[in-house]
């Protein structure tokens, strides 16, 4: 009865591994099953993707040109300002009583001057004491300018109309002017906010794409629903290097103009961009997944290459490649509207062969399609 029962067991085993070997064979027949895509013709957009921050077209930071208590601010953050209107006023008692000092020199030595004019012309004094009144006028002329210089500094004007932003003090503090090594007191932030700019960071490798005139999307990350759109106004000519991470990360500095007014819009916030740096209508785009570089042992060089499927074999294919975008690439030679190139799976893909057998089937065309959708046996599954 044992013996009976582990002959059985063996001929389980053996019918078993003749059933995989069959299949393994049919298998081998059959063909790698592949996902298959027709080449078609489309539109094509190439996108730089870059971050950066808003800022005002025009944003001035007003500062003190004097040292001097600050006695009134004419305006209050939010106040719409126009060009040449009074800001804020320092204590000028110092810089008047110095303009009226400087004044009363000036015209003192303008009477002196006169004098010693008539005196010269009448050969009464010498040319040497002539030219010492002459010097004499004309320090007292600088210095008067000057002092006149440094009273105007006490009043303190709009450079620019827009938006008061910010202001950084308060009446009673004391203005301090920037020197070489000090930034000195910032005293408001006035910015025209009816035109706002994307100030964006582009990759050194993304920069040779990106051109003056070209179209742009703005999302900010505070209205993560809006998109403004934009043009290219300005790229970097120098990099920014940054060193936060062990490799240097070089960008250019790029500033998109937005084409659209919003007042919930604010200098200094964060976004992201699109530029759009190729549009092609009408050419022939296949799936990004079905192209990679591989070796093509008649030319013995490596090229960019897709597998077509030609009856039951895949034949590897030399293409050319035009721009490309996230999902999709333009082929300009190589392959033809109508072939059907393999797509994937990737575990398959990586590994074919030119010339080996694969098997697939095509989607029946549905109401809502625009062509035929292939389909691999095997599911969607994508590189």
């Amino acid at each position: 009865m044992k013996m009976k029962k582990k002959f059985l067991i063996v001929i389980g085993v053996i019918v078993v591994i003749i059933v995989i070997v069959v299949a393994n064979l049919l298998q081998r027949e059959k063909g790698e099953e592949v996902e298959v895509a027709i080449v078609s013709i489309g539109n094509i957009q190439s996108e730089v993707t870059a971050s950066g921050i808003l800022r005002a077209q025009s944003q001035v930071d007003i500062s003190a040109e004097t040292i001097a208590r600050i006695e009134r601010i004419h305006c209050s953050e939010g106040d719409n300002v126009k060009k040449g209107d009074l800001l804020i006023e320092l204590n000028d008692v110092d810089a008047r009583a110095s303009m009226n000092l400087a004044k009363a020199q000036l015209q003192q030595a303008e009477q002196e001057f006169v004098r010693a004019q008539k005196l010269f012309e009448k050969e009464l004094i010498s040319q040497e004491s002539f030219e010492k009144y002459t010097l004499s006028h004309e320090t007292a002329r600088a210095q008067y300018d000057r002092a006149k210089d440094a009273y105007r500094k006490t009043r303190i004007y709009a450079p620019i109309s827009g938006k008061v932003m910010i202001i950084n003090v308060e009446e009673g503090e004391t203005a301090v002017m920037g020197t070489m090594n000090y930034q000195g007191t910032v005293l408001m932030t006035i910015a025209d906010m009816s035109q706002m700019l994307a100030v964006v960071r582009v990759d050194e490798t993304d920069i040779p794409d990106v051109r003056l005139g070209q179209s742009a999307e703005v999302i900010a990350d505070a209205l993560p629903d809006s998109i403004f759109p934009g043009t290219v106004t300005k790229t970097g000519l120098m990099p920014i290097v940054s060193q936060l991470t062990t490799d240097n990360v070089t960008d250019f500095e790029v500033e998109i103009e937005l084409a659209e007014f919003s007042s919930l819009l604010r200098p200094g916030m964060n976004v992201k961009t699109d530029i759009i740096t190729s549009n092609k209508e009408g050419v022939i785009v296949i799936p990004i997944q079905a192209a990679g570089k591989r070796e093509i042992e008649e030319e013995d060089t490596t090229a960019q290459t897709v597998f077509v499927v030609h009856g039951d074999e895949a034949h590897l294919t030399k293409i050319t490649m035009g721009v490309s975008s996230d999902t999709e690439t333009e082929i300009t030679s190589g392959v033809a509207e109508g072939d059907t190139i393999i797509i994937g799976p990737y575990r398959v893909l990586s590994k074919l062969k030119d010339k080996q057998k694969v098997s697939f089937k095509v989607e029946e065309k549905d109401s809502t399609s625009q062509g035929f959708r292939p389909r691999g046996l095997l599911g969607s599954i994508r590189s």
